[in-house]
């Protein structure tokens, strides 16, 4: 099987998950919003369902994977739906409670979400896809993970690395560096996974370009008010449209990628149906 490293790769994702969020999320489960639920268990599954995907392809236990694989059909909605969550707590923080690290960072929060949803819908159904193709569909899988990763490793660069620990307000700029950073991690990552594997590796090529691409306009819109108006028509949306309309979006890739993958009919011959 490819990728025979692959389970650590992704425990070691979940590791940096587990430490990245355990302040701001896992110590404190009984006080944040709802929203941090919706993404925070959908995430915390998909990751540990490629996880399973991945122990179980490479012990050939395919009937389990094969299981774990189609369960996904159903995760991939909550995954995206737990996004736009987010996009609307950002939404609802700009408008009724205005908080400094949403005022200086809101544009560059609502561009990295919606590229981080772009990304997922892509490499999701292309993995859907291409499922019959075992390199294909085990790069897809594996690659999204990758853009889960970025937020609590940059939190933990903003804890403890030299030059970006956020010790006070005052420190607050240093959010968007260590974002920066992580993401510019994630790209090492992937060119290491490409020079070592080549063609084979393309599907993590296709994450990279939307690291890229997150990477850029994040990094323009910081401290940016350009689209503030945008985040406060969000706020003053219902959740229920914000949250229903990412869960639409995953489960017509989900819908549309099954199918996608599906082997084409073979007609049958006139004299041999007769």
């Amino acid at each position: 099987m490819p990728y025979r490293h692959a389970p650590y790769y992704v425990f070691a994702v979940m590791l940096v998950i587990a430490l990245g969020f355990w302040p701001s999320y896992f110590a404190i489960w009984n006080e944040v919003p709802w929203q941090f639920h919706a993404h925070g268990v959908a995430a915390s599954i998909w990751v540990t369902m490629v996880l399973a995907q991945s122990w179980t392809a490479h012990r050939k236990q395919f009937g389990i994977h094969a299981a774990v694989g189609k369960s996904s059909l159903l995760l991939f909605p909550f995954l995206i739906g737990g996004l736009a969550a987010i996009i609307d707590l950002t939404g609802k923080t700009v408008v009724a409670a205005p908080d400094p690290v949403r005022t200086m960072f809101g544009s560059s929060f609502v561009v990295g979400l919606a590229l981080a949803i772009a990304a997922y819908v892509t490499l999701y159904y292309r993995a859907l896809k291409y499922r019959r193709k075992v390199w294909v569909h085990s790069g897809y899988m594996l690659a999204t993970p990758l853009i889960l990763f970025e937020s609590p490793f940059g939190r933990i660069l903003n804890a403890v690395m030299p030059g970006l620990a956020i010790r006070g307000p005052d420190d607050l700029h240093l959010i968007m560096p260590a974002i920066e950073w992580a993401m510019a991690f994630e790209l090492i990552v992937v060119a290491v996974l490409w020079y070592r594997f080549r063609d084979k590796a393309n599907p993590f090529l296709v994450a990279g370009g939307f690291i890229v691409a997150q990477m850029v306009t994040m990094g323009l819109l910081a401290y940016s008010p350009l689209l503030m108006p945008v985040l406060r028509t969000i706020g003053n949306m219902p959740s229920a449209a914000m949250v229903g309309a990412g869960f639409a979006i995953g489960a017509a890739t989900s819908w549309a990628g099954w199918n996608a993958g599906k082997r084409p009919a073979v007609p049958i011959p006139l004299a041999q149906a007769a």
